[in-house]
């Protein structure tokens, strides 16, 4: 009876599963790579602003290309997309861990931005465009759950490897993980696809609520591109924190946010009301990120970092439910892109402003200054984002 039920929850599930592992392996991948660049990085002599600024063209260029994949994942076959979005992955961990200056590092950045937006548009929107909306919430959040863990275990494996200085030792691991992503890529359905329509992406933009909606998901990224070009760096040059020890934290934190995610998407389905995800996940990621400037040790980093990441899981996740709820799945492609493109330069922003700010202040008061941001826009946008941004439940009790 309980091989039964097991089995039979494996099939109803097998769609998300396999996006879900996939999402894991090119996660666990990308941050193996990402968190611990900032290092080879300096090793290689670079400046904190030059670090800022090779990861601000590694998230600006990717927008150069975003809405068209979106588009093109709405015409043609977004798995071709998808894998070659992970062949271009594996070229640019090979190039930019060989890198040696400034400009091979500048040259080489752009192609990591074709290929994690590949991921973070196309295989998003497919996942969205093949899954049923019953109990939407859980989907979302077990492909998220697959997310989280990449986050926690890629940069942990990647703590191993780096050791002492050996980063050619995580180059041959970011390229073990990357050829298991494009042998996952060839296991995933296809979707039905549509003829062009310019107009159809224009209306869906063009509804009221969309505007806060964008300018939520442009400001609420801009402290992960702080923890993008700083975290690391605050834990390895103000912590002395030691590379297996970076990795822990990194696998406390994806961990905890993997357990936490299928609980909040529970919680929406149960009460199909987005309100006190919202709202509640601003508050408490800004407040954390706040606190994690006056950390000064491993055990008190672990416990400001689980509470943060508690907002960023209600985030994401309300996020990833919005653009679900506001846009149709047969244009689910460039639309999403046009979201993954205002995220894109609230990580950009936040890549560039706190490059500038680690070299002039220090790691932590990147971190201090964007969780500031937040706070503020919660106090300036709140009653707005509880009026507009509402899904299902919410819109019948909204004025």
């Amino acid at each position: 009876m309980i091989a039964s039920r097991i089995t039979s929850g494996i099939k109803k599930y097998s769609i998300s599963i396999k996006f879900s592992l996939c999402t894991f392996s090119f996660t666990s991948a990308l941050l193996m790579l990402h968190f611990f660049l900032p290092v080879y990085m300096k090793a290689q002599g670079l400046s904190d602003v030059q670090i800022g600024t090779v990861f601000g063209l590694l998230s600006i260029s990717a927008l150069v290309v975003m809405f068209p994949l979106g588009v093109l994942s709405d015409l043609f076959s977004p798995r071709r997309l998808i894998f070659l979005g992970g062949c271009t992955f594996v070229l640019f961990a090979g190039l930019i861990l060989s890198a040696k200056s400034y400009w091979q590092f500048l040259l080489v950045a752009p192609l990591g931005g074709v290929a994690s937006s590949t991921f973070h548009i196309v295989l998003y929107a497919l996942f969205l465009k093949v899954i049923d909306r019953n109990q939407v919430g859980k989907k979302i959040a077990f492909y998220q759950s697959g997310m989280y863990l990449g986050l926690g275990v890629g940069p942990a494996i990647g703590g191993v490897l780096v050791g002492e200085g050996n980063f050619g030792a995580l180059l041959m691991g970011v390229l073990v993980v990357g050829f298991i992503v494009i042998a996952l890529v060839l296991k995933l359905p296809e979707s039905e696809t549509i003829r062009f329509d310019i107009g159809g992406y224009r209306r869906d933009l063009g509804h009221s609520r969309i505007l806060l909606f964008l300018l939520l998901a442009f400001i609420y990224p801009t402290h992960f591109g702080v923890e993008q070009t700083s975290f690391t760096l605050l834990l390895k040059e103000t912590l002395y924190f030691s590379p297996p020890r970076i990795g822990l934290v990194y696998l406390a934190i994806g961990t905890w946010m993997a357990i936490l995610a299928p609980l909040a998407g529970h919680r929406f389905d149960a009460s199909q009301s987005l309100r006190a995800l919202l709202l509640g996940g601003l508050i408490i990621s800004g407040t954390f990120q706040i606190l994690t400037a006056v950390v000064d040790s491993f055990g008190h980093m672990i416990i400001v970092r689980l509470f943060h990441t508690v907002g960023d899981v209600l985030m994401i996740l309300s996020i990833g439910v919005m653009t679900a709820a506001f846009f149709p799945e047969a244009r689910m492609g460039g639309n999403s892109a046009v979201v993954v493109a205002t995220r894109t330069c609230g990580v950009f922003t936040g890549n560039l402003g706190s490059g500038f700010i680690n070299g002039a202040l220090g790691y932590g008061y990147s971190f201090a200054i964007s969780g500031s941001v937040l706070l503020l826009f919660v106090i300036l946008t709140g009653g707005a984002i509880g009026r507009l941004l509402t899904v299902n439940n919410d819109s019948s009790s909204s004025p």
